[in-house]
């Protein structure tokens, strides 16, 4: 299976392609894209200035000589765009951008485009969904699906499980904890496709969509949050408590 990991920075993708390294996966490619379609050369600018500030710098360049990371010059929907994605005749996307994709760029994958989502489908769609689950009480957790066009819509979900936030001492850390995760995730919903055990679960659009939480009511989700998830004896939560 032929995998690509979209991403708008190399640094932001070299922890999924690591984790799928380890895991003995090597047909794997880097897609760095614009963040938007006139953001291009200042986005290739950004990438060698990364390249050179990054801990990781070594690594980074190892992939460069190595061809594993390509680099478009146009938006992802760009006609160029999709034919460079057509000529590397790819399987399966891995969402690392801040990008919306149209139904070209999706149709450009075989199989089309993984998301780890920080919300449990299909209750959980859209903004804040991490402290929305918090705040009325359920499970905070993490769903990879197949996106289409729309905001988490996607009907195939592969994974949807919840994960326990505990051991965070604050919802900042919880949701970070989370999006820490995604690699393991990916890593998990491409073994399923790999097997004979995989089985669909439905996203029916079933539960909400969420927006953006306003201050007000993110304070009151944090408050919960810490009087819910008392932290052992002895150990503070120092300034996050002011």
């Amino acid at each position: 299976m032929r995998l690509a990991i979209l991403a708008n920075t190399l640094p932001g993708a070299l922890p999924i392609y690591e984790e799928f390294h380890r895991a003995g996966y090597h047909d794997l490619v880097v897609i760095l894209c614009p963040v938007s379609s006139r953001s291009g050369a200042r986005d290739r600018a950004k990438h060698a200035g990364r390249l050179l500030l990054k801990s990781r710098r070594f690594k980074s360049l190892s992939l460069l000589l190595k061809g594993k990371v390509k680099i478009l010059r146009h938006a992802l929907d760009h006609p160029r765009s999709l034919e460079r994605l057509a000529n590397l005749k790819l399987d399966v996307g891995l969402h690392k951008t801040g990008n919306i994709y149209r139904q070209t760029t999706i149709d450009s994958f075989r199989l089309g485009i993984l998301n780890a989502h920080i919300g449990l489908l299909p209750g959980y769609r859209g903004r804040s969904v991490m402290e929305w689950s918090v705040l009325q009480g359920e499970p905070a957790g993490i769903s990879v699906f197949f996106i289409d066009s729309g905001i988490d819509t996607g009907e195939r979900i592969l994974l949807s499980e919840p994960v326990d936030i505990s051991h965070c001492k604050s919802l900042t850390e919880a949701k970070q904890y989370l999006f820490s995760l995604d690699a393991m995730f990916y890593r998990r919903a491409v073994a399923l496709l790999s097997s004979n055990e995989l089985s669909w679960k439905r996203n029916d659009l079933s539960g909400r969509r969420y927006y953006v939480m306003s201050k007000l009511f993110n304070e009151v989700t944090e408050q919960l949050f810490l009087l819910h998830h008392p932290l052992p004896l002895g150990e503070g939560r120092g300034e996050e408590l002011s």
